[in-house]
């Protein structure tokens, strides 16, 4: 019986490990692991526009913030111009990371038929010194004007940017100081 034991309760442990580690979870359970955080309409080619976004997460892995437009149009189109956002991230109504985005690169569309994502910064979650308060602040201090088409239907999204397969995030390049 302790031998059966000896044996059983490192299984157990190992099996809890192995189901909480974000390769797990992308890989069997891509769904959920996959699902945007943040998914608002937000107006990106009007220069002072402003918003604050709660940062509730479920998996501790990379994200990734992006501006999603419905449909394929901008994806084919590889849109790409001036166009950027200031953001601070805030715990306790303390900034405690601040910055501006990067400008539009066409390798940084992605997407489907339902929508075209640009990919403008990766983070982690949880966020150092944070609290369970994140919010995430964002205004557009030089507009998309090569999105002004699309003005009235631009969202902003946030999402994994996790690599099950490379056990690492997608776009490295576009990681913040945190």
């Amino acid at each position: 019986m302790k031998k059966a034991a000896l044996f059983i309760i490192p299984l157990i442990m190992c099996a809890i490990y192995l189901y909480n580690t974000n390769q797990f979870q992308a890989f069997f359970a891509s769904k959920s692991f996959y699902a945007n955080i943040v998914d608002v309409p937000f107006d990106v080619t009007s220069k002072g526009k402003q918003t604050t976004l709660p940062l509730k997460h479920k998996f501790n892995t990379c994200y990734d913030l992006s501006i999603a437009i419905p449909g394929r149009e901008a994806l084919d189109s590889r849109y790409e111009g001036k166009g950027q956002l200031a953001y601070q991230f805030i715990s306790e109504g303390t900034v405690i990371a601040d910055g501006i985005t990067q400008p539009v690169h066409a390798q940084k569309w992605t997407g489907n038929e339902r929508a075209s994502i640009c990919k403008l910064m990766v983070f982690d979650l949880p966020f150092p010194k944070a609290s369970d308060d994140l919010v995430l602040r964002l205004e557009v201090t030089e507009p998309f004007d090569f999105l002004q088409e699309h003005k009235d239907n631009t969202f902003i999204v946030i999402a994994p940017n996790y690599s099950s397969k490379f056990d690492e995030c997608y776009d490295e390049d576009l990681r913040i100081t945190q």
